[in-house]
């Protein structure tokens, strides 16, 4: 019997955990009742063609096919496991995931080509499911939804949580991971009760023994795995067990491995934050689900949360320039109307995270959030990704606002790009938010959205707004502007041509020793506002231009910037 464990990732780079834990799983549990089954993993990307995939699984000649369902992929899985049973006589279509575990009764009387349904954790149902199978009959596996002989949809008890002890390590052999990130678990489960998620219906939190997670992150460092991202939905919600993960990877640093976590940050202490000091640059990254600062939102979202205690440990992880931050809000949350949500964006800008998501609240099916919807005047879209559209108190045509901003800070802010002239523009303007709203409104007026950019053209983008908005503000520079532009475009790229707005070098410009060095003239103005990202600011003398040594053998490994050095300028 043929089994295939499929998967729809949401881009090349992700791995599918899912599905090679169960793989392993039934592997490692080979009796007499499972030997005859083969079992293959077979991952896809949802921006592969779709015709692409089904003829890839149908050559499989497979029994049967487990699709791993997510928000990102529901909908074209339904539409390959429907082609497939029209065209593979006797295949056997099976789901999983989140997508499919809550209502799936619903989900199979919609769609008739679905014979089984695995709610909740795999590994064991898939065993059983896998052992019944030659005798077509499911009664007892607990955690299915199943059509029996007659056709009738039957929903059987739900299945009691493994110990994580009991799940296998995936990675022993990393040559089916090459060019992947490796996703890792120490914990299932969540204690919080956020009403926009579903881990927190589980809140019977389980931990995998520190023996096992040690000797599994020792697999890692050992083969200088370049990235793993640890999935626990909240990776210190037991700090015994975070700081013991945290200490060990500091302790057996391979100079090379980042380990990115999903924390609370209200709940770092002073231990934590002394280990983090001592962290290499680039050992660790973190990322924060802020969501809101408006407390009346964060209560009625049952999410407990220290607003002032995130912003006092971010400022403290920003000072120490070795952990990349990633910080998260949610809009069209309750409570959160458009001024509220500009004035968390604002709160979250001024944190000074590495990167900042502007996301749009999912109401997924079996949250609270969506039995709430009603009360809410929660308006959102029926099919994949059951993104908001509108709510009683922000509209759709305010979040078409946000979704413009939200364009321009992933572009000019979560790019690190622009980092320097992004200092210096954004207090010419009313707030943060402000100017990347008023940027968006720029390229959707001049109808640069959706098009293809060269990455100077980013800049020259960048360029024509400031001279639109602020062209008679009187304490801005044009001249300090485009020396920063200038100092950015080459800091992040040694870049073969000159870029438009430079045209001329406005002095003699000596020749780099190397073929990895790039020197540019830049006004000596521009140098308090790149202090720290220099190696050196005494070199320079009084006069309008400095020289600047861009360095592309040595990169920051946190901010990706490679390594500059100010020279003195000889007239």
């Amino acid at each position: 019997m043929k089994i295939i464990l499929a998967a729809l990732n949401a881009k090349y780079v992700h791995s599918n955990l899912a599905v090679h834990a169960l793989e392993a799983y039934v592997n490692n549990r080979k009796d007499d009742k499972l030997k005859n089954a083969e079992l293959c993993v077979r991952e896809f990307t949802i921006n592969h063609n779709l015709d692409m995939i089904l003829q890839s699984l149908y050559r499989e000649k497979a029994d049967i096919i487990a699709f791993s369902c997510y928000i990102w992929n529901i909908r074209e899985i339904l539409s390959i496991a429907n082609e497939l049973k029209k065209i593979s006589c006797g295949i056997r279509i099976w789901l999983g995931g989140p997508e499919v575990s809550y209502d799936s009764r619903k989900l199979m009387n919609e769609y008739p080509f679905i014979d089984v349904i695995m709610r909740g954790e795999g590994e064991v149902t898939l065993c059983e499911l896998i052992k019944a199978e030659a005798h077509t009959t499911y009664d007892g596996i607990r955690g299915i939804t199943y059509r029996n002989s007659c056709g009738d949809i039957c929903e059987n008890e739900e299945r009691s949580p493994m110990s994580l002890d009991e799940a296998p390590f995936i990675y022993n052999d990393l040559s089916k991971f090459d060019n992947r990130i490796l996703c890792y678990e120490t914990s299932r489960g969540c204690p919080f009760s956020c009403s926009y998620c579903l881990s927190s219906i589980d809140k019977s939190v389980r931990f995998r023994s520190m023996d096992l997670v040690k000797k599994e992150l020792s697999f890692f460092l050992d083969n200088n795995v370049r990235q793993v991202k640890f999935i626990d939905r909240t990776f210190n919600c037991n700090r015994k067990h975070a700081l013991a993960i945290w200490r060990y990877i500091a302790e057996h640093d391979n100079g090379i491995t980042n380990f990115h976590f999903e924390v609370s940050l209200d709940l770092i202490e002073e231990e934590e934050l002394d280990l983090f000091s001592r962290m290499r640059p680039g050992l660790i990254q973190l990322e924060i689900g802020l969501q809101s600062t408006n407390p009346d939102t964060l209560k009625e979202i049952r999410r407990v949360t220290n607003i002032e205690k995130i912003r006092g440990n971010m400022c403290r992880i920003a000072s120490l320039n070795n952990i990349h931050t990633h910080l998260d809000l949610i809009a069209g949350l309750p409570y959160e109307d458009f001024a509220s949500f500009k004035k968390s964006f604002n709160d979250a800008y001024d944190m000074k995270p590495n990167q900042l998501q502007l996301g749009f609240l999912k109401v997924l099916k079996g949250s609270y959030m969506e039995e709430m919807a009603p009360y809410y005047g929660l308006r959102y879209q029926d099919c994949q990704p059951y993104e908001v559209l509108g709510t009683k108190w922000i509209s759709y045509d305010e979040i078409l606002k946000l979704k413009q901003a939200e364009e321009m800070v992933e572009v000019y802010y979560n790019s690190s790009q622009f980092e320097h002239v992004l200092s210096y523009l954004i207090p010419h303007f009313e707030s943060p938010y402000r100017f990347y709203e008023l940027l968006g409104e720029y390229y959707y007026n001049n109808s640069l959205f959706g098009i293809g950019f060269r990455r100077e053209s980013r800049y020259e983008a960048l360029r024509c707004f400031a001279s639109e908005h602020l062209a008679n503000v009187d304490d801005f520079s044009a001249e300090i502007f485009e020396s920063l532009l200038t100092y950015d475009y080459y800091l992040r790229e040694n870049a073969k041509r000159r870029p438009p707005w430079t045209k001329e070098q406005p002095v003699k410009t000596p020749k780099a020793t190397s073929r990895m060095m790039h020197i540019e003239p830049l006004v000596s103005e521009i140098v308090p506002l790149i202090r720290g990202s220099c190696d050196r600011q005494e070199a320079v003398v009084n006069g309008k231009y400095i020289y600047c040594l861009f360095d592309y053998e040595k990169k920051d490994p946190v901010s990706g910037n490679f390594h500059t050095k100010l020279l003195t300028y000889e007239k």
